[in-house]
């Protein structure tokens, strides 16, 4: 399969167009101007289909995405509500041609890896203001619980922007969930985690003359501060497993590690002593927790139609208040439950194989690149952040959000782009 990507990748010349520059900037914009920037990428996506159609459908079929794609308009045409499925195919087709663009504009750039520092810069960098907004959220929502609301009222086009619950002690940011805040806050230290085994550990003496240390560091330190202001348990988790991972998995100078380890340390102490974002720390997170009566439900809607499911976007529709204390739900709070319960179990199993696939290529080519560690640290970055995605579905489901679809091809997106690059590809120097 990885072979025969490769013929997906032909020598085209992108500088003169500008493309890098328009994907930067839409991916900087995509958390604060989503609409901007999701017509910036259509507007890519869209082009790329005009110009070369063969090489995004031939991405798309060798991947095993066309088969889901024709799967999932089967569950479309035999749901229940017909309509609702049709328009949750929204989350997933357009995305598919998405990926296949950055796919094959990844494996035919000139210079990929600089693009790909770029854009893991752009990320990283551009996540403070955010940062910042949901910590001033959380101060102003801690301070009185009506001091938050009175704000909004007083500024119209500050509560115009905020798209969250203004009475909730938990911060949105500038996302619509503080689980769609976290979530997109470990995507994106995962990519940090790249950068910092890159600046720290590959090239140090490249680290010393740019002195990227703090900006970096305040961007890690930013987004784990995220983590607690959300109240998100599923955000701590996955970034105690991405902490913990690349302190013992990526060979580190001993006072990284011991670093690290003080700082899970600190991380485990505060949500001891202070909770989560103001929410104590109780067994019944465990032996309470809701999303067990959820998932039974899922489990159930599978038994009752297993081969193309009920419709996508059905699960909320056919919700019968099983869970107690619970009038609605929006959808099965695990990926693959999900997609068993709304698209069926054939689909659900052939997203997976189909993205495990494309991981599989990532991790292969990730192993091959022993001697090009500067990019071997990008794409450990890329591969992390999908990680955390990964993680993440298993207890939520935030995909409904454009921002995090869209950064979660992204991210898959690079693995199949770089594994299809031509075998006589010669690594550059990052920027």
């Amino acid at each position: 399969m990885l072979d025969g990507n490769r013929t997906i990748a032909k020598k085209v010349d992108w500088r003169n167009l500008n493309w890098e520059r328009l994907l930067l900037i839409c991916f900087g914009l995509l958390p604060y101007l989503m609409v901007i920037s999701l017509t910036g990428i259509v507007i890519f996506t869209i082009t790329c289909l005009i110009q070369r159609p063969k090489s995004l459908v031939r991405a798309c079929y060798c991947s095993g995405l066309f088969w889901v794609f024709i799967l999932l308009v089967l569950s479309t045409l035999q749901a229940k509500f017909p309509g609702e499925a049709a328009l949750q195919l929204l989350n997933f087709l357009p995305y598919f041609l998405v990926w296949s663009a950055i796919a094959t504009f990844i494996a035919q750039h000139q210079s990929p890896w600089r693009f790909l520092e770029r854009l893991a810069w752009v990320l990283t960098i551009g996540s403070m203001p955010f940062c910042v907004l949901a910590g001033l959220e959380h101060v102003l929502k801690q301070s009185s619980a009506a001091l938050f609301p009175q704000l909004l009222q007083t500024l119209p086009l500050l509560d115009w922007f905020y798209t969250g619950l203004p009475t909730d002690p938990r911060a949105y940011g500038v996302f619509d969930s503080p689980n769609t805040l976290a979530n997109y806050a470990v995507m994106v230290l995962g990519l940090a985690l790249g950068l910092l085994v890159r600046v720290l550990v590959v090239d140090p003496q490249a680290s010393t003359v740019h002195r990227p240390y703090p900006v970096l560091g305040i961007s890690m330190l930013s987004l784990l501060m995220v983590l607690y202001v959300s109240g998100s348990r599923n955000g701590y988790l996955v970034a105690v497993v991405l902490l913990l991972g690349s302190l013992l998995t990526f060979k580190v100078h001993s006072w990284i590690r011991w670093a690290g380890l003080g700082l899970l340390g600190a991380i485990a102490a505060s949500a001891l002593t202070f909770g989560i974002g103001g929410r104590q720390i109780s067994w019944a997170w465990v032996t309470q927790d809701p999303r067990v009566d959820v998932w039974r439900l899922a489990l159930r809607l599978t038994r009752e139609r297993p081969w193309l499911g009920h419709g996508l976007g059905n699960y909320k529709l056919l919700y019968d208040g099983s869970v107690p204390g619970y009038d609605a739900m929006p959808h099965a709070h695990n990926l693959w439950l999900s997609l068993s319960a709304e698209a069926g179990v054939p689909v659900m199993v052939g997203f997976t194989l189909v993205i495990g696939l494309i991981c599989y290529q990532g991790v292969r080519l990730w192993q091959q690149m022993t001697q090009a560690p500067e990019q071997q640290a990008l794409l450990t970055g890329y591969l992390i952040s999908f990680f955390a995605a990964t993680v993440f579905a298993l207890f939520d489901v935030t995909l409904y959000d454009s921002r995090l679809n869209l950064l979660a091809w992204l991210t898959l997106a690079t693995m199949y782009g770089l594994a299809s690059r031509p075998n006589d590809s010669r690594p550059e120097k990052s920027a």
